[in-house]
């Protein structure tokens, strides 16, 4: 039995094929990951002196997709955490508040950042902050796109500045 010219090809036509199929699944898997809402959260300063801070939560979508039925989890144990013992229980039902299902964000437009208020601290332990600085939770972000694809992240959110992360900041020069 001889192979003839046809058969050749036809060896050679079926690979390629599986190469072109194989190369469609992964540029669509890659387009479908690149072309979706990225939701993330972060606690940042709303003001601060040298004595007290207050602060936001923030939500931001950073995809180039609008996000649906956004969502942020955290366990409540979690939560005490973030709080300095002495807080009061109306405080920490503030914080806690941001975690529960009413807190649901019906859409999150692509660019968009939400922001809440989220507590203060103080250096003054007669003062009535109730948020612990430097205190770090792992929470996790549920959402969805416009077709319906569930996404779920875990990140950590921490309560510190931002502006001055590495503990210090220069003054802007004065006219």
């Amino acid at each position: 039995m001889s192979i003839s010219f046809e058969d050749i090809k036809i060896f050679m036509a079926v690979p390629a094929l599986i190469i072109s199929l194989v190369s469609l699944y992964f540029t669509r898997v890659n387009w479908i990951q690149s072309n979706r809402p990225i939701v993330t959260a972060f606690v940042t300063e709303h003001s601060s002196g040298n004595m007290a801070a207050t602060f936001n939560l923030v939500i931001a979508n950073t995809g180039n997709r609008p996000a649906v039925r956004v969502q942020m989890h955290a366990k409540p144990e979690e939560i005490k955490k973030l709080l300095e013992p002495n807080a009061s229980r109306e405080k920490a039902q503030m914080i806690e508040s941001n975690f529960l299902k009413s807190s649901e964000i019906p859409l999150l437009r692509n660019g968009e950042e939400l922001v809440t208020s989220f507590g203060a601290f103080s250096k003054n332990s007669n003062d009535d902050a109730w948020l612990r600085y430097g205190s770090e939770i792992e929470i996790k972000i549920k959402y969805r796109d416009l077709q319906g694809r569930k996404f779920e992240e875990i990140q950590p959110i921490k309560v510190y500045a931002r502006k001055g992360f590495g503990g210090g900041v220069w003054n802007d020069a004065k006219s």
